[in-house]
This record gives C-alpha cells, structure tokens and sequence, in this order.
C-alpha cells in the first residue's frame, strides 16, 4: 500500500500541472494523435503508473531509475578500486566465492552501460524528441511503455542472479563451473541482460520512428535540433551494433545449456565475446548524444544562434560512423588491435570532438555567455569527452607509429614496444569511464536545462555547479588514476593476477587505485547531488516554476508549448523553416515533408 501511496504521489508530481484540452480547432492529424497518446495519463495510482503510454511520464521514469542505477554502479565501481588498492589479494569481495570479484567487476561496467547511461539517454529522448520536432507523440507509445517495464524487470533480475553466484562467466574457472558459481543463475543473468538490452533496442526504435516520421511541415533532417539530431545517429549506430553484441549473447548461451561447452558457452569465454561493446570504438557510440545536449545548450546561453550549424551536424554524423565497433572484437580477431581501421578509428575520434569544441566555442565568442547550472554542466561534459577521445589516439597510438616507422632507430622501437604496451592496460578503462561518465554529466546538464519542461520547476543552479565540480573532481581522480595506472603497465583484466606482473612500481599502482576510490567516492556524491536536488525541488516542490515555459529563451519547439506540456504537446500542428524556429519563425507553410 505503502509504494502504491508513492507512485500515486509521485506520479501526480511528475504531471504536477493542469492538462489542456486539445482544442477544437486543432488539425484532424493532430487531434487522432493526441487521443491516441492520452493513454492513462490522468489515472493515478498503480493503474496510472503501469498503465502510462504517454511519453514524458515513460521519458520521466526512465530519468528517475537511470539515476539509481547509475548510483548502483559507481558503488560496485568504489568496491572494485578498493579492492585493487591491495595487488595480489582479494579482500572486500571475498565472500567465499572466487567468482565475486569478477563478477563485481563486471556488474559495474554493465550497470553503468545497461542501467545508466542508455536509459539516460532514451528517457530524456523520449521525452524531448516528441516535442523538438512538434509531434503529438511518440511513435509506438505503447511499445515504449512495454520497453521500459522489460528493462525495469530485465535490470532486477540481472542483479539478484549475480549476487546468486551467477554473472556473465568467469574467466579463471577452478572447474567445470567456478566454485560458488551457480549454472542455473548464470543461466538467467544471460537470458535477463539480453532482455534488458533488446528493451533498450526497442526504445530507440520509437525514438527514431518519431523522428523519421513525425517531424511537422517544412522540418528535414538538416532542420532538426543538435540533440534530436545526435539521437538519430547515435540510435541508429546502436540498432546496428547492439543486435550483433545480443547475438554473442545467444550463442554463448545456446552452447552453454549443452552438456559440454564447446566454446563460445564456457564459462571462461562468455565475458570475452561481450567485452568489445565497452571498448573503443564502440564506446563512443554511447557519448554521441552528449555533443547535441550542449549543442542546444550553447548557443541558448550564450544568446545568439548556432554558427556553421551543417558543419556542426556533420562532426555528430562523423563521430558515429568512427564509433561503429562491432567488428573490434578481440575474442574472434586477436590481432584487430593491429589492423589499420582499428587504428584510424581510434585516432580519428579525435577530430569530430575538436570540430563540434570549436564550433561552440565560435558561437561563446559571438554571444554573451550567462552563468548557469547547465552551461558549467555542458563544459565539464566536453571536456570529458576531450579527454577521453585523446586517450582514445593515445592508446592506439603504437600501431600508428610502427606503420610509418622506416628506420630502425633503437629508441624508436623501444617507444613503439611500450606504446604497443600500453594497449593491454588499464588504459582502455579509463577510456571507458570518460566516456560513460561524459555521457551522465551531459545527461545531468540536460535535465538542468530542459527540467522546467520536464517537471514545470527549475532545479537549484547552486547545486547543479556544486554537482559539476564534483562530477569533475571525481573524473579527474578516478580516470586519471586509470591512465597512470595504464602507463605504469596494470592491466586491464584487474581480477586475474596475471594483469600485475609486469607492473612498473607495485606501490604507484596501489596508491593510484586508492586515489581512484576516492574519485569513484566524489562521483556518488555529484549524482547523490542531482537525485537530492530533484527530490528537494520536484517532489517536495522547492524548485521555482515561475516563467517554467521558457525561463532561458530557448530557440526550439520544445519551449513553444507549455511546461510540463498538455496532452498532444502542442495545439496547433507547427510549421517551421529552420533549425532555431523560436528565433526566426516560419513566414510560409513551406513544403510538404
């Protein structure tokens, strides 16, 4: 009774404000539309919760559980750090299981993934897409629906299997099972993972429906909004590579249900065949979106509209075609560290990052910045990325120069060698989490931003700075720790003990993971920040909602309506003829799209 008073009331939080009617002048199109996206959206209670097709209450859900599970996985993260602040012993996550570490250590990085940032992203898509580009509604509403439950329940039962002994294997099996691993659980952590993620397939479907769809008249591709332009791409490099990494998934496990493991479904190669989607390139599939959040954020703040918005475009567009990394995948091809379009992809990640900086920077220099929560949010989140794609070419980099070395200098090749090194480190982690840790703190500046469109409340800008600071002081040590770790040769496998043998200084190696922890520590707190800043302001009702429909002067659809916006979104079906429709409305219908 006690969570159904919860839901109610926080549901009736989320939709805090009146609802419109659609008018009766509304276009037929529009009018279907909306009834068909009304859904349940005024029943309250359980019924109103689970029965929501309507797209900002699913968009809100997925914010709200994203957060948690992003809290869920830097604690497995802290665990993970400071059991390796010991070399050669396992301490914390003994609990008589020599399978636990790993499977910890996994858990964090699917966690992360899985339950953070895809979720993130597609809950604030969900809700924002929809609006930016003047639709009713979401394509597919009920499939949208259906999607978040799967991966709400997916994400429970993938948890409790692990901390039942299951997991995604282990890779130093004692037996034919490692001891304390149960087949069964294994069996259901595979088969829940696998649901959770074709959950996520199924809402970016929707997303990109929308806006394939569903854009109004006079909007192309080259009119759409940074972020509903990001999702695009990014969305489409997901549905052509996460359906790869799901089929790794079944055959690992169709041949784990045999009698005898082949190979693919022992449980020594099941992690293996999985781990490419969180290495580079692929990774950076996952930060594309962040580049449309400030991309709309920018030029907001700083009051003047997007200079060389194609080009702009254009950076988001190549940095997901150098992201598309289903073929790196080291459990099959051993040497594609080696080979040239591995190589390039990683070096040339670089470049759309520095081109889409500089275009924003351009447009800062032509406006007059004003201070906010998301525009410091926005800055911390790119530079993130900077960071990432240079670590990113440095990883690669001794492949790189051993192509074009033509002389047989001595301390070239020892450069080459270590270089070559490097590639096996922790390095390729701290890639990882500057990535994914890009993608939350950008997720964050846009819930700064958009929260008024959101909730109908702003969220303290303070606050938002404060997280900022934090977010970025706990990168700073945390992923920082990983790329000196990296160069002090640990290794990236840090469960097995054979990732500390060729480690430089053994006591540099602890005491940077020891720092790491405490990065890990103050990445909590910058997300703690953010979930308490949400309870203080939305659900208590703090937050300042005057001006809520367009407290920055924002140039797209999305601040036309009202906030949070009435059932069909907008009264009238919009027409527009360029990419910032705010700051230079339509004069004509223009062509049928």
């Amino acid at each position: 009774m006690l969570c159904a008073d919860f839901w109610s009331f926080s549901l009736s939080v989320l939709t805090m404000k009146k609802r419109k009617t659609v008018t009766e002048n509304q276009t037929e199109t529009g009018s279907n539309a909306a009834d068909s996206a009304s859904g349940s959206l005024d029943i309250g209670g359980l019924a109103g919760v689970f029965g929501t097709s309507d797209h900002k209450n699913i968009g809100r859900l997925y914010i709200f559980f994203g957060l948690f599970g992003g809290m869920l996985a830097l604690i497995l993260n802290i665990l993970v750090r400071f059991e390796r602040a010991s070399i050669g012993s396992v301490g914390i996550l003994d609990f008589g299981s020599s399978n636990q570490f790993f499977q910890t250590w996994s858990l964090s990085r699917t966690s992360l993934l899985f339950f953070c940032v895809l979720p993130l992203l597609i809950g604030l898509a969900t809700y924002l897409v929809p609006l930016q580009v003047g639709a009713p509604s979401l394509s597919f509403p009920r499939a949208a629906a259906l999607a978040f439950w799967a991966w709400l329940i997916g994400i429970l039962i993938h948890v409790v299997t692990v901390f039942a002994d299951g997991g995604l294997g282990e890779p130093n099996p004692t037996s034919q099972f490692a001891q304390g691993m149960d087949p069964e659980a294994t069996e259901l952590s595979i088969l829940s993972i696998g649901m959770v993620v074709l959950a996520l397939l199924v809402g970016t479907v929707c997303v990109i429906a929308t806006i394939i769809s569903q854009r109004p008249q006079g909007m192309t591709l080259f009119e759409l909004p940074l972020f509903s332009w990001s999702m695009l791409v990014a969305g489409s490099i997901w549905i052509l590579a996460l359906p790869i990494w799901l089929s790794n998934l079944a055959i690992s496990w169709v041949d784990f249900l045999g009698a005898d493991a082949l190979r693919y479904g022992a449980v020594e190669n099941i992690w293996g065949q999985l781990s490419w989607l969180w290495s580079q390139p692929m990774i950076f599939a996952f930060a594309i979106p962040v580049l449309g959040i400030v991309g709309d954020i920018i030029p907001v703040s700083s009051g003047v509209t997007q200079r060389q918005y194609r080009i702009q475009q254009i950076a988001i567009g190549a940095m997901g075609a150098l992201s598309f990394g289903a073929f790196a995948q080291p459990f099959f091809n051993p040497d594609v560290a080696d080979q040239a379009v591995f190589v390039s992809m990683g070096i040339l990640v670089l470049v759309p990052v520095l081109v889409f900086m500089g275009g924003l920077a351009d447009t800062s220099i032509r406006g007059n910045l004003s201070f906010s929560a998301h525009l410091v949010l926005s800055v911390v989140g790119m530079l993130a990325l900077l960071v990432a794609a240079a670590a990113s070419a440095f990883h690669v980099s001794g492949p790189a120069i051993g192509a074009i070395q033509e002389i047989n200098d001595s301390w070239l090749d020892g450069l080459i060698t270590w270089l070559r090194d490097v590639h096996g480190t922790v390095m390729a982690t701290a890639v990882m989490e500057h990535v994914l840790i890009a993608s939350v703190i950008g997720v964050v500046a846009g819930l700064y931003y958009w929260s008024p469109k959101i909730f109908g409340y702003q969220l303290n800008r303070n606050v938002g700075a404060l997280s900022a600071i934090t977010l970025l002081g706990g990168l700073v040590l945390s992923g920082g720790s990983n790329i000196i770790n990296g160069i002090l040769d640990e290794g990236d496998e840090v469960f097995s003990s054979s990732a500390y043998e060729g480690v430089w200084d053994t006591d540099a190696v602890e005491f940077f993971n020891i720092v790491g922890a405490i990065g890990g520590v103050l990445l909590l707190a910058g997300v703690g920040l953010v979930v308490l800043d949400l309870t203080i302001s939305v659900i208590l009702r703090k937050g300042n909602s005057e001006n809520a429909n367009d407290p920055w002067g924002g140039h797209t659809l999305e601040w036309s309506t009202d906030s949070p916006p009435p059932t069909g979104n907008f009264s009238d079906a919009p027409v527009v003829d360029n990419e910032r429709p705010l700051l230079y409305p339509a004069v004509t219908g223009g062509d049928d799209q």
